[in-house]
């Protein structure tokens, strides 16, 4: 909150404040300008300079406008204006912009000047940088619901309650932090019990006069503003368990079903302490600069006072950095924890399920294995598309880019999606340009999955009618290919409003969507970033109950023709080979054996990592197929064992059998020695094309 107090400086008495400890203004420490009644800018440090991307010829002369980022409204300003004017020193977080149009976030401290004759002369500004700050607080304040799950790992105090304000949340941050377990207040208690009530009260009088309201002393006080829709964030006094006081920040935010109703309220409380302690200590140093200024001989000592003060500020900052890296890597633990545990059970049941298909079913026993399969492939989906979205977020999606047929992309993806078209009675075609070129470079792969989500969006969306693909590509001078890309349908289209939140995550057209045709709602939004990401645009043309275009344009490079195509190894180029697998759940060893021996395979089991080095030490293998996690030893570390025998199973092909999709997997897996991998739920087609690449490379097929 900006406040300010009486001060009386002139600008001689600044520049020699300033002169005797020029690092000030030169080392990094603090941001320092000067201006004068207008706020025409006099003086800028180096700090300054670098820090807002001007220079200093820039800066002088210039207003202070051009720092002006449009965050803070008018009456923010307007407080400032007149708290300088009246001779006081106004303090406050701002907002800036920089000259390349990025923000960043500056504690500033705005101390009036006097001249000779105490009239008011000009404005010295002292700011320090706090952007690593504010972008730590607002990255906790974004923690989705769907992170519930680690709210006990949280360092905040983070309290839900119902709209009557019951509690219904109280993590382990908050029994800590005020000595009450979630037992004792879960049902029983609101946070009146351990807030100030003289402190609600006053609060109460304040928001009345704000909204208009009247408001008695009670829980309203807490959850007004959010409930208004306003931003809920201020200081209160918490009273633990013990009667022991305390600041804390509250952020509350309400919770909303899709109707927009109120159905319960988030807080998340932050200790403030320290905070308060630093600035009771600043508006100390403040007031002994205020009185000591007279006496010039012991400025040197004043300074190094706040040169240590801005030390501290520095190592408060590396703390808020390394919290919120912690923060991430938290989240990249639970969202592999995730994958892992949802793709290994269901690595059992799309097998067990796909076995069942292939014995003798009556009519009704294969539509029931169907929708099975079905349901249990959307469910896959919806992980994959929840980890790639994650991927793209960390900004760790690499490209990878390849020669590749684009005529046989588009082609395979039209076949694949066929089927689902006929079923619904729908035409799926496709128009490719002739002036197409045949082979082009780019990661194909992201291309497919642009393709093949926008055209099953189409076909999902499509009650009667046809979808099409139409594909073309400009050939520019200098070899590249802008290629455009659309999906043209007759189906229920999408209203203007809608059309503007698509490409959000887990936006689709309307609220009803999800219950009436499925999905997630990250698919549009997955797609908008493997484009941008792949240098290109995405949007769509669409007028409600008539149809709608999908398109996206991207740059690739003209590929090269193969002189010859490579020929794939069939299933049997690889009769009765001898495969070991290391897999210690009984339910996938028993899917991999039984896979494995219906195409003709010999299959041996090792349950853990130990048990696979011995095997592999005292028996002939063609292949090894490594699960990741076991107990014992691990598959990476089993491969490591492996790679170093002195036998000739040190060379064997060792594929990673893994339920993680994590950024950085697959990496981890090559550096531990093994040479592929394969996800799961295990695609057997997938699995054998893996395997005989890896042989037809090393010589063991023919």
């Amino acid at each position: 909150m900006p406040n300010s107090e009486d001060v009386r400086l002139t600008p001689g008495q600044i520049g020699e404040v300033l002169s005797m400890r020029p690092e000030l203004v030169t080392d990094q420490v603090a941001i320092i300008a000067i201006t004068d009644l207008d706020g025409t800018i006099t003086y800028a440090n180096d700090l300054f300079v670098e820090i807002s991307g001007y220079s200093r010829a820039e800066l002088v002369g210039a207003n202070h406008r051009i720092l002006n980022s449009g965050l803070h409204p008018q009456p923010f300003f307007e407080d400032m204006f007149r708290t300088i004017s009246a001779g006081k020193i106004w303090r406050g977080e701002i907002r800036n912009r920089a000259k390349d149009g990025h923000f960043y976030w500056v504690d500033t401290h705005i101390i009036p000047t006097f001249d000779s004759l105490r009239e008011l002369a000009g404005y010295t500004a002292v700011r320090f940088d706090i952007t690593k700050r504010k972008q730590a607080e607002e990255a906790f304040r974004n923690v989705s619901q769907i992170q519930t799950a680690i709210l006990d790992h949280a360092g905040h105090a983070v309290i839900g309650t119902r709209t009557d304000g019951t509690i219904e949340i109280f993590n382990r941050a908050a029994e800590m932090m005020l000595g009450y377990t979630a037992d004792e207040l879960i049902g029983r208690a609101t946070p009146a019990l351990f807030h100030d009530p003289e402190e609600i009260a006053a609060q109460a009088q304040k928001l009345s006069h704000s909204l208009r309201r009247s408001f008695e002393p009670g829980f309203d006080v807490f959850v007004a503003e959010a409930i208004a829709g306003r931003r809920s964030e201020h200081e209160w006094t918490y009273v633990r368990k013990d009667g022991s006081r305390f600041p804390v920040l509250l952020s509350v935010t309400a919770l909303r079903a899709d109707d927009g109703a109120v159905t319960g309220f988030l807080g998340m409380a932050v200790d403030i302490s320290e905070r308060r302690e630093r600035e009771a200590a600043l508006h100390r140093a403040q007031s002994e600069l205020q009185n000591r200024l007279a006496d010039l001989e012991f400025a040197n000592e004043r300074i190094e006072m706040e040169a240590a003060r801005q030390v501290s500020l520095l190592e408060d900052l590396a703390v808020a950095r390394d919290e919120a890296q912690a923060a991430y890597a938290e989240k990249s633990r639970f969202l592999a924890t995730m994958s892992h545990e949802i793709r290994t059970p269901m690595n059992g049941v799309v097998g067990v399920l796909g076995l069942l298909k292939s014995t003798e079913l009556s009519g009704e026993q294969a539509n029931l294995v169907a929708t099975a399969l079905r349901s249990a492939n959307e469910l896959i989906q919806t992980t994959s598309d929840i980890l790639d979205l994650s991927k793209l977020e960390a900004q760790k999606t690499e490209l990878e880019i390849a020669d590749f047929d684009v005529r046989e992309l588009m082609t395979d993806v039209i076949g694949l999606l066929r089927p689902a078209a006929m079923a619904k009675g729908i035409e799926l075609r496709y128009e490719l340009s002739p002036d197409l070129p045949s082979y082009l470079r780019g990661d194909s792969h992201r291309i497919r999955q642009v393709v093949l989500n926008l055209i099953s969006n189409a076909v999902k969306f499509t009650l009667n009618g046809s979808v099409t693909l139409l594909v073309d590509g400009k050939v520019l001078d200098n070899g590249e290919v802008r290629l455009r890309t659309r999906v043209r349908d007759t189906g229920i289209g999408i209203d203007q409003e809608a059309v503007k939140r698509l490409f959000t995550r887990y936006a689709q057209a309307e609220q009803s969507t999800t219950r009436r045709y499925g999905g997630t709602g990250l698919g549009l939004a997955i797609c908008k970033q493997l484009t941008e990401l792949m240098g290109g645009e995405i949007g769509v043309e669409s007028q409600f109950g008539v149809g709608s275009v999908f398109w996206f344009k991207i740059p690739l490079q003209l590929g090269e023709v193969p002189a010859r195509a490579s020929t794939p190894v069939e299933a049997a180029d690889m009769l009765s080979l001898r495969l070991l697998v290391a897999e210690d759940n009984a339910t996938n060893q028993f899917l991999m054996r039984a896979i494995l021996e219906a195409l003709g395979h010999q299959v041996t089991i090792a349950n853990n990592g130990i048990e696979a080095v011995e095997l592999a030490n005292t028996r002939e293998f063609d292949a090894i197929l490594m699960d990741v996690q076991m107990p014992v030893m691990d598959g990476p570390m089993a491969t490591r064992e492996i790679r170093h025998l002195p036998s000739k199973a040190a060379h064997l092909p060792i594929v990673a059998l893994t339920a993680n999709a994590m950024p950085g997997d697959r990496e981890s897996y090559i550096a531990a020695g093994m040479d592929d991998y394969v996800s799961k739920p295990v695609d057997p087609a997938k699995l054998m094309d893996v395997l005989g690449r890896l042989l037809q490379s090393s010589g063991r097929t023919g």
